[in-house]
Parts: C-alpha cells; structure tokens; sequence
C-alpha cells in the first residue's frame, strides 16, 4: 500500500490539549524520527495521541465508516439515486470509490504508527510499570483497528511490525477469522497482563480502559458466534466479558437518555454514569481549528435535522437521513427514546426568509430524520456548515447490557439473567419490562425464538444510527432479507397513504438503495490503489 509504505518510521505528531479534559488536539506537527523524539512520557503520549487519531477521522467515527458505509433497514438517504450516484451511501460504488480507499488508509495508518511507536517506547525513560500500561494501550489500538478491517472487508493483511522500506508492499491477507482471533487473544493478553487502567482514572471517554477492552473483546466474540463463522463456545466468550463490564460497577446508565447524545455534541464528559464508554473524539471545526483535513466530524451535520439556517443559533445541517416505516413502528409512543432517535421537529427550507422557523407539521412519518446529534444543540462557536466537533459512541453501557441478554438467551434461553439486563435498558425507556411469568402490567416471552427477536428489536431501538445495525444483521444472517423488505415496505398498501410515505416519488427513493443490496454489499472491495501495488491480494468476491 504506497501511502501506508511512505509513512515508514514517521508519524504525526499530535499533542496532548492541556487547556482542557480532551486527550486529543487535533493540530498536526512535524513528522518524528526516531532518532530526535521517543525520548520522555511526553513524547510517548504524544505519539500515541497519533494513533488514537485514526477514530477521529470523518472516513471512521466522523462520518463514512458509521453512516454513508453503514446504511440499514432502519433508515434511507434522502435523495434520488441519480443525484447519489457518487456517493458511498448509494451501493453503487466500485473498488475505486474515494471514501473506501480513505477509510482503508486510516486504519492502517492507526497500525502503522501503533508498530513504530511499538518498536521504539523503550528509547524513552520511563517507570516499566507506566511503559507496560502505553503498551497495552497501543496493542489494543493495533488489534482493534485490525478487527475493523476484518469485519469491513474480510480477509486482510497483518501488520505487526514497521514498514521496512516504501517496497514492502506485497502482503497476504490473512482470513477474516484469524484475524479476528488474533485481535482477542492479544486483547485478552493485555487485560490479564493489567495493562490497562480502569475508567475511573479518567475526566473523559476518549482512552481505552479495562472496561472497554472487555466490551469490545464482548462485541468481536458475538461477530465471531455470528454468520459467517459461527464458532463454538464465542457466546459464552461474549457473556463472560461482558458480565465482566457490569460486574466491574463502573458504569450504569444515563436516565436521561437525551443526555447521552447532547454531552457528545457539547464535549461534556459524564462521569457519573459513564454509559458512553468510549468515543471518537473529535476538536474544533474549519473556523475555529483551520486546516485539519479529515479530522472534523460530520455527526449531526449528515444525519441531524435537516436545517438551513447556517448560524450560530441553530447550525446547517444537511439532514440526509431519514427513517424508515419500521423504525418508526418498532417503538411504543411512550418510548422515551422514540422522538430522540426520530425528529420530534423540522426546520422550514423552502422560505430562505424562514430557514430558522421550527416546524412540527410533518407531511409523512417518512419524512422525519434521524435526530440524535442535533446541531442546535452545540455548544462550539462558531458553527461552520460541514464541520463539528461532535464526539461518536464506539461502545456504549446499554450495548453491553444488550450483548449479556443475546449471549446467555442464545447459551441458555431466556432467563433471569438476559431478562434482567434487557429490561434494564427498557426500564431506562419508560416502557413495559418482559417476564417469563404471566404478568398482566409486562410483556410475556414465549422461548428463546420469541426472545431472540426481542432482543434485536431492542437493539435497533436502543442503537438506532450508532453504526452498529448493518453489522448485526450481518451476523446474524438476515442481511439481504432485511434490506429486500425495507425496499419493499414503502410500497405496501398500508404505507402508501394515511401519512406513513408522502408520494411516489418518497417511496422510490426509499426502495432504490435497498432493493439492491445482495451478498456482495456485505463486505467492502479492497481498494483499487492496494490491489495496484500489492500483488499478493485478491479482490473480494462479487466485485
């Protein structure tokens, strides 16, 4: 791959913001050398603020890895096919595609520098105890940023040493499975090695810490209990560390389910609750942090209430995703997550003399956006069109709870233990608990078939738009069924009136990109510029 073989042994600096509870500052300095950096805790920090760097990027957390690249059954893009033809949001894509290859780099990016720092911490006079504890840092980031590649592309190359020369290009890929299994042994390593620090120790989300290595090692056994490897005994890994998650106490959920979201989009760290585990974090926008690049977020300007009025008051907001009728229906009108998820409200776009007037009038349900990050909500001035500085959830409390009722319901069935930790999400919700037993005020569950649905249900109500829903489709082997039915729904009688789809033409949009989904969406193609340069990777099937 020639843009990561150039970086070599350099790497941008990216220095810690004293000034504030962010560990990152998004400013790039100089490339490094070994020979004149690595030389004290500082520089280590430093260096290793450059690999967290790949989350804050708008081609991962910032925008196309978790909304153009993660469309599902829950919600469409608003526009017709013609005017997205170019865009990663319209499975119309090739290996060429600009925001895959980006998207691509970054991670190998996160590895190459994680390898170099790696390679030369040991030039730094540090305590071996606070050396051990940036080196399990820097692994889990490596190992992390290898099983996003794995599950965004399958089989991949490995990389766990420095790039030698601009030559070493020609990898092999190694396949999905191993590479997953490769990043939970080492993530099991550090965390029984104790080389990470608990929560706890930090006023914010951004570091990784011993619980969230668990949710993730939680998160990547499920993948691995899943479609297409449904390894034996990878529930009961899931289970076990993400009860390790609850056990730990130190995390417990947000009751104001609003907060969760507002605190992402006015850099306020919940250290109360600290249900928002681990984030993306992300600083400043084009006005206020000038010439960053890729490093601004775009959360609530692509998938926020669609808004024309650009000032400081309200803040531009493109609003191109929009719900789909199943979403809508998935929640009770009591759900206290309903109109956080779903645009309680919109902005007037037709009359430039009123982009500020807030409407709650609504044509059709299928109108309404997506409206957890919401730019009014901001607090950074001031507001630039394109840019934020709005943090993304990696892994929220409320996903663990969700992944301990779908472990132990898929090990043992729905007992006390999955029904306790579903019902504590939906007891956050203001809505009806489940029971096993026949209880008029819950919801009776009828087996573990019955409870299966209940919990991915509860998953696209909880988790709705977080990045996360493709992929549990994917495990769970329900893909291309449910997107075939979400291009179908608009067009069912009862949606095609009564306010649920407004027009023909709504309808058509709503179908467009989903009745093309097919096996071959599943994965992402390697990107042309790496199979021009690496002569040992394959393309990906289908494409």
């Amino acid at each position: 791959m020639k843009n990561t073989s150039t970086i070599i042994i350099f790497l941008h600096l990216i220095l810690i913001c004293s000034s504030c509870d962010k560990f990152l500052e998004t400013q790039p300095q100089d490339f490094l050398s070994p020979d004149t950096y690595y030389r004290d805790e500082e520089e280590i920090k430093s260096a290793l603020a450059g690999v967290y760097v790949t989350l804050g990027s708008n081609f991962t957390y910032g925008r196309f890895m978790v909304v153009d690249g993660a469309m599902d059954d829950l919600g469409y893009w608003n526009q017709s096919e013609a005017n997205i033809i170019d865009r990663l949001a319209s499975w119309n894509y090739t290996s060429a595609q600009p925001q895959i290859n980006g998207m691509w780099y970054k991670l190998y990016q996160g590895i190459e520098r994680a390898n170099v720092l790696l390679e030369n911490i040991h030039r730094a006079v540090l305590d071996p105890v606070v050396q051990s504890r940036y080196e399990g840092e820097i692994r889990f980031l490596r190992a992390y940023y290898h099983y996003l590649l794995a599950d965004l592309w399958g089989d991949v190359p490995v990389r766990l040493k420095p790039t030698a020369a601009a030559t070493d290009v020609n990898i092999e890929q190694t396949s999905a499975r191993e590479v997953m299994e490769m990043a939970v042994d080492e993530i099991e390593q550090i965390i029984e090695a104790g080389q990470l620090l608990p929560a706890s120790t930090y006023a914010h989300s951004s570091r990784v810490t011993e619980t969230v290595a668990a949710g993730i090692l939680a998160r990547i056994y499920l993948k691995l209990a899943g479609e297409p490897f449904k390894i034996g005994g990878a529930y009961a890994k899931s289970l076990y560390w993400a009860q390790e998650v609850e056990k730990s106490g130190m995390h417990s959920l947000n009751p104001d389910y609003d907060q969760i979201f507002k605190n992402h989009s006015q850099d306020l760290y919940d250290t109360d609750y600290r249900e928002s585990m681990w984030e993306a974090e992300f600083s400043g926008n084009s006005a206020t942090d000038p010439g960053k690049d890729d490093k601004y977020s775009w959360i609530g300007v692509t998938n926020g209430i669609i808004c024309y009025d650009d000032s400081d008051d309200l803040g531009y907001s493109y609003g191109y995703i929009r719900i789909r009728l199943k979403l809508w229906d998935l929640f009770d009108e009591t759900d206290k997550r309903k109109y956080r998820s779903i645009a309680p409200h919109r902005y007037n776009v037709t009359d430039n003399t009123k982009y500020n007037e807030k409407l709650t009038t609504f044509t059709a349900i299928a109108d309404r956006c997506a409206a957890k990050w919401r730019r009014e909500e901001e607090t950074l001035k001031p507001k630039d069109k394109n840019f934020n500085a709005t943090n993304f959830p990696i892994l929220r409390y409320s996903d663990v709870l969700l992944m301990i009722a779908e472990a132990e319901n898929e090990i043992n069935g729905p007992t006390e233990t999955a029904l306790n930790a579903i019902n504590a999400v939906r007891q956050r919700a203001g809505v009806q608990l489940y029971s096993l037993a026949a209880d008029p005020d819950k919801i009776a569950v009828r087996g573990q078939d019955d409870f299966r649905q209940i919990v991915r249900d509860e998953r696209a109500r909880e988790l709705c738009f977080e990045g996360l829903r493709k992929h549990d489709l994917i495990r769970w082997g329900i893909f291309e069924t449910a997107m075939q039915e979400a291009a179908a729904e608009p067009f069912l009688a009862a949606n095609t009136g009564n306010g649920r789809t407004a027009s023909a033409s709504q309808r058509t949009t709503m179908a467009a990109i989903a009745s093309k989904t097919t096996e071959k969406y599943k994965l992402f193609p390697i990107p042309q510029k790496e199979l021009n340069l690496n002569n040992k990777i394959k393309q990906n099937r289908f494409w």
